[in-house]
């Protein structure tokens, strides 16, 4: 074969009319290729421009390898869709390429159920929470959810809760590729009290507005205001330094400003990435407890045959998204996926070992919880996300 066909050879194969993407990394003139155009396909109920706002990328750019990656992993992290492929296609001219973005929709409505049953300080408990959502309002990813929570006493010390909760939130907002806003309403009505003399009462309306905007690749920053309507909050804290101090919130307004990013490749079952996000509240009630500093980081990796995840405060709530789960402060956890069926679309059985501070008791006594969760989650067919546990904890010094 003479040099003239070999080139030809070459050319063919870099504009392929189906390049797999892996083939970018291979393409030694990747560095000259020029987006002509952006298209998408598979998409029946969801508009294109709301696709292509995840792939910071416009036509007449030169062609990014990394931003292509990363567009596909922030798309994939979207329950709206079972999968998200990203192509090239040949385009005009040489030197030029059509970005291909192909995804597989996922139903509208989405649900998702926990139940869980925990003894934690000397006290039994179940938790049952639902969520209702339509992740794809308008067509643009936009959604809505309903959430509701019940923490139920079924031995020991009285614990009980009620929490229900309306979410909007706006991935696009006007339209911009980076900046989101949410909207929320919330009910609490919940009360506490530990075998160590502890306890919280909360009875709290309270409606919301968060703006943010996201940073790079993964990060974002948002603001938020709250304003609660009807406010009864008291609590009763053992402290360090053996003090017995009461605490009543009468203030009704809050802000609270948060960092992080998320290049995790699922917020329910990760595989890779990690979840970082931290921050502050503040209102001008110098007792509120909500003027509190907030951290969460989550890691995973891959380990003989399943996934190793380090959690620190618990699962994450990137951007607008929002998980619920009872959480140990610090823990380690492993999980294992369980095999597809009819039913079940994904599944993991998992164990986590963790530990907690759980403030202090008399005399100033830290209180250190140790604690175990076992637990199943599950993607179905029919009854959508589906979160079992169990969690056992115990205090050392008891």
């Amino acid at each position: 074969m003479n040099r003239s066909a070999r080139g030809t050879v070459a050319a063919i194969m870099l504009f392929g009319m189906l390049a797999p993407l892996a083939s970018i990394a291979q393409a030694p003139d990747e560095s000259r290729l020029e987006v002509e155009d952006l298209q998408c396909r598979g998409n029946t109920a969801t508009t294109c421009d709301f696709i292509l706002g995840y792939l910071y990328l416009e036509r007449g750019d030169a062609l990014d390898e990394a931003e292509v990656r990363n567009a596909q992993l922030r798309l994939a992290t979207l329950r709206m869709f079972k999968s998200v492929n990203i192509y090239l296609e040949k385009g005009s001219a040489r030197g030029k390429a059509i970005v291909i973005v192909e995804v597989a929709e996922a139903n509208q409505l989405a649900t998702e159920w926990l139940v869980g049953a925990s003894y934690r300080l000397g006290a039994f408990r179940s938790v049952t929470a639902g969520r209702l959502t339509n992740q794809n309002l308008f067509g643009a990813g936009k959604f809505a959810d309903l959430s509701l929570i019940t923490v139920q006493p079924l031995n020991g010390p009285s614990e009980e809760a009620y929490v229900a909760a309306l979410r909007y939130a706006d991935p696009h907002l006007f339209g911009s590729r980076r900046y989101f806003g949410i909207v929320t309403a919330s009910y609490v009505d919940a009360e506490v009290g530990t075998r160590d003399g502890n306890f919280g009462e909360n009875t709290m309306l309270r409606f919301g507005a968060t703006l943010g905007r996201r940073l790079w690749d993964f990060s974002y920053l948002s603001i938020g205001y709250g304003y609660r309507a009807r406010l009864e909050q008291r609590t009763g804290r053992w402290q360090k330094d053996g003090t017995f101090e009461l605490k009543e919130n009468r203030n009704r307004h809050a802000v609270d400003v948060l960092y992080g990013w998320n290049s995790e490749d699922d917020i329910y079952f990760p595989t890779q990435g990690s979840s970082f996000q931290t921050g502050f509240g503040w209102n001008s009630g110098t007792d509120d407890p909500d003027n509190e500093f907030h951290l969460q980081f989550r890691k995973t990796w891959p380990l003989v045959g399943g996934f190793v995840s380090v959690k620190l405060g618990g699962d994450p709530s990137p951007e607008y998204r929002q998980t619920f789960s009872e959480s140990q402060f610090l823990s380690v956890a492993y999980a294992r996926a369980l095999p597809p069926s009819d039913f079940i679309q994904r599944g993991r059985w998992y164990v986590e070992a963790g530990n907690s501070h759980a403030g202090y008791r008399e005399g100033g006594q830290l209180i250190n919880e140790l604690g175990l969760k076992v637990g199943i989650r599950l993607e179905t067919s029919t009854l959508g996300l589906i979160d079992l546990y169990v969690l056992g904890s115990w205090d050392e010094d008891r």
